[in-house]
């Protein structure tokens, strides 16, 4: 079980702050174009994010699988706050257990795609948004890196320009995207 974060529970409040309000992405594109070093099979970006009222560095880290594009995280760092992520989403993974006294344990499993934040006493909790909670809605988002983005912009009140979504290439333009589940690449392919 992950213990509690000591400078959330002591600062709550700056906490609330720096998730409540606007923050803004240096980058409008964010381009995985790194591999993650422990991670050989996950692409990874981070980028500088500025506070409109909060002078600390954030960060907005973005990882995904270069096979299965539909595995992929956002976080949002707080490096002078807090060591861990302040805000994240996870598309695909384990489930978290928000653990409660006196509740279920199948009621305390949050299944992926989900956020994770920090309540006032420190405890990381996972939750699910109106749409992650809709079939139809919940598969448009991990179909779709961008719009899933989009969701998270609003939910971290995180975006570029004060309004602008954020987007994600999760290929450099450097590279091929072949689809590995395909025997042959060239399937469909026309020469003269």
């Amino acid at each position: 079980m992950e213990k509690p974060v000591k400078a959330i529970q002591e600062d709550y409040s700056k906490y609330e702050e720096l998730i409540g309000k606007t923050k803004n992405s240096l980058s409008q594109t964010i381009t995985l174009d790194e591999v993650k070093g422990n991670h050989l099979n996950t692409r990874v970006k981070k980028v500088d994010v500025s506070h409109t009222s909060n002078s600390d560095k954030l960060e907005l880290i973005v990882e995904s699988k270069i096979v299965n594009k539909k595995d992929f995280k956002f976080k949002l760092r707080a490096p002078e706050f807090i060591g861990v992520p302040i805000f994240r989403f996870d598309s695909d993974g384990v489930a978290h257990y928000n653990r409660k006294r006196n509740v279920e344990l199948p009621k305390q499993k949050i299944d992926t795609p989900h956020f994770h934040k920090y309540d006032s006493d420190g405890k990381n909790i996972a939750f699910k948004t109106d749409a992650l909670e809709k079939e139809n809605e919940c598969e448009a988002l991990i179909n779709d890196i961008n719009l899933c983005m989009a969701h998270y912009c609003d939910e971290s009140n995180t975006y570029y320009n004060n309004d602008s979504y954020i987007q994600i290439i999760q290929t450099p333009p450097n590279e091929l995207d072949f689809d590995i589940n395909n025997d042959n690449p060239t399937e469909g392919v026309e020469y003269e």
